[in-house]
């Protein structure tokens, strides 16, 4: 009687096995036909793999000289503008040469027509200060993290963005130093008011 209640239960454990084994198995048959390849993801259709199919769009860059081009709207408003001109010997920046501040620095910018780096590009965030002798902040620098020239390039995606700016000058100018607290929570009044409620 015991052996055939053991034997009972070893075919009821089989077969629970056989059949969670193949209810596995027909989930990681439909989840490998769900997967896609590298070539089905992204913009890139050529294997990730290997660069013998991968064709690079044909593009340059303006080779408008600076003062010479013309001015891009901004992507958003306070978006960092795309560098309108040819950067040729201007770049790479390094922490002794930064040729773009000949031109854009605010005390030059208007005699040459250049646009002026903004006032949040001589502040010190860190340190909640501006910058020593009104120079640019380390922070910013290196131009090019964030400014990056405008090529010919065919966008690879439609886009249907369409930036709305607050203010018709923001299209060419930022006023992020005006608000770069709009919405933050002032904590220093808040510990004030903490304190002398003790």
């Amino acid at each position: 009687m015991k052996i055939r209640a053991l034997l009972v239960a070893v075919v009821l454990v089989g077969g629970l096995y056989a059949l969670e084994h193949t209810s596995h198995k027909k989930h990681q048959e439909r989840t490998e036909k769900a997967l896609l390849s590298d070539t089905q993801i992204g913009l890139r259709k050529a294997p990730l793999e290997n660069e013998h199919d991968l064709e690079l769009q044909d593009y340059s860059f303006h080779k408008n000289p600076p003062g010479e081009s013309q001015r891009f709207e901004r992507a958003y408003e306070n978006a960092p503008p795309m560098i309108p001109h040819d950067t040729t010997g201007l770049l790479p920046i390094t922490k002794d040469n930064n040729q773009c501040l000949g031109c854009h620095m605010p005390d030059v910018a208007p005699t040459v027509g250049a646009t002026p780096v903004p006032a949040s590009h001589l502040f010190d965030f860190r340190h909640n200060r501006p910058t020593p002798n009104h120079s640019v902040s380390d922070a910013r620098f290196n131009c090019t993290q964030c400014h990056a020239p405008q090529a010919n390039a065919a966008p690879l995606v439609k886009n249907n963005f369409k930036p709305v700016f607050s203010n018709k000058k923001l299209e060419f100018r930022s006023d992020f130093m005006d608000v770069v607290n709009v919405g933050v929570k002032d904590l220093s009044k808040t510990n004030k008011t903490k304190s002398n409620s003790k």
